[in-house]
């Protein structure tokens, strides 16, 4: 019995928690050095002396007694795990977090036995990440761009309002959606790519962004700017994504760029984008032996015209060729304004007769429409000369511009409103054409 004894004082006396027996009036007659430590008591003042009521506030040891004799919080007789509020010596309240037993003697209650320890600092920890998980939901749900979380299977465990807003879905609908039902097929196979890309590069610095395009819950696409961070926890991936909407930014850009190659006036190309998409389809016809031809078209007596009637109705003259040449040529053709009332269209994969069908159809169309520069006065009717030329090896943009406006003059001093292919002006003196025989 005496080793037993002993056994057991040396276990209370290494034992990490408090340690308090009382007797059924709550007289304590067991108090270990742990409990002396927590409580701030020493066992001296406190064995045979005080009852056990004084570590707790004002109801708390009752309260205790109930919940020992319920069957909540480990069944009748036990209390496993409860927390409540004790006192020290020194008056402060701390949160610990109690278990205790009935002891019994002869199918007799004899006492109760108390295991107890501080967690006020865990519990501190606890709230303090509870109130930084507010600030964050409450940062993240106030933000203006869209934030995802998902998972190492592309599932989306967290979206906040913004995300749903963005994409149309019902607050909360986003949860458990896989990623990809909101990529295009285009984007979707290549997904794992875009992820380990854009969370690439590692603490500090910024992480890289994306560009793709999202479908909304309706099919409505959308181009966004995606930055993303990847995170391990418990052997498991997780990704949160930062989704920025640059719908309106994207279309500004492609509103400023045709801005900077389209004529106001007209709705053509202008003359600085000629340059650049004919050097392109240069290169194109030199590297795979194709054809491509010219038309430079002059609106005859425009001068005379914009002089009699003014500049309201000369622009009036100026649109509608625009009009006509939006409409009288294929998709791959495109159409220019170089300035004053003089055009030009590119013909891709065109020869020289085919470009000539083109310049026809083009002159007996512009040639068709009626203006009416004074109310109540005659209609008008104005016509353009038209120059081809087609590429050959060797040739240059600048000269297949130079050969169309050689071409153009010829149909304007064979009295105007007709189509003249360079090819029919080549001969052995094409070369001094234009200081010889037309006006330059």
């Amino acid at each position: 019995m005496k080793m037993t004894r002993d056994f057991f004082e040396n276990l209370l006396n290494i034992c990490p928690e408090g340690v308090v027996g009382n007797d059924l009036e709550g007289n304590v007659f067991l108090f270990n050095p742990s409990a002396e430590r927590i409580l701030g008591f020493s066992r001296d003042e406190v064995v045979g002396k005080i009852k056990v009521s004084a570590f707790y506030p004002k109801g708390g040891a009752r309260e205790v007694k109930e919940f020992l004799y319920s069957e909540e919080f480990g069944g009748r007789g036990r209390l496993v795990g409860f927390e409540t509020d004790l006192v020290r010596k020194d008056g402060r309240k701390f949160t610990s977090s109690l278990s205790c037993v009935i002891l019994t003697e002869g199918g007799r209650e004899t006492g109760i036995v108390g295991f107890f320890s501080d967690i006020s600092a865990r519990k501190a920890a606890e709230r303090e990440s509870l109130e930084s998980e507010k600030r964050f939901r409450s940062i993240v749900e106030e933000a203006g761009d869209a934030i995802l979380s998902i998972d190492e299977n592309h599932g989306i465990t967290m979206a906040n309002r913004a995300a749903e807003e963005m994409l149309e879905f019902d607050h909360g609908a986003l949860n458990g959606i896989n990623l990809r039902r909101l990529i295009p097929p285009k984007y979707g196979d290549s997904w794992e790519q875009i992820e380990r890309y854009a969370a690439a590069g590692g603490a500090p610095g910024p992480k890289r962004s994306v560009e793709l395009t999202l479908l909304s819950r309706t099919g409505k696409e959308i181009a966004v700017q995606i930055s993303m961070a990847e995170k391990s926890a418990g052997g498991k991936k997780s990704v949160t994504a930062i989704v920025r909407d640059v719908s309106a930014q994207r279309a500004m850009e492609e509103e400023l760029r045709l801005l900077s190659i389209t004529d106001t006036l007209t709705q053509l190309y202008n003359r600085r984008h000629f340059h650049s998409l004919a050097d392109k389809e240069l290169d194109r016809a030199r590297r795979n032996k194709l054809v491509f031809s010219l038309l430079l078209i002059d609106i005859d007596n425009f001068k005379k015209y914009n002089d009699t009637y003014g500049h309201n109705e000369g622009d009036r003259v100026l649109k509608a060729m625009g009009e006509v040449m939006r409409n009288n040529f294929r998709t791959m053709d495109s159409c220019f304004r170089m300035g004053g009332e003089e055009f030009l269209v590119l013909l891709p994969e065109a020869n020289a007769p085919g470009g000539m069908v083109a310049a026809e159809r083009l002159r007996a169309r512009f040639a068709g429409i009626e203006f009416h520069p004074v109310p109540g006065g005659d209609r008008v009717k104005m016509t353009a000369s038209i120059g081809v030329s087609a590429f050959h090896e060797g040739d240059t943009v600048e000269d297949m511009v130079r050969f169309a406006d050689l071409a153009m003059y010829a149909a304007k001093n064979g009295g105007r409103n007709r189509c003249v292919n360079y090819e029919d002006l080549r001969g052995p003196h094409a070369d001094g054409i234009g200081a010889s025989g037309f006006p330059g």
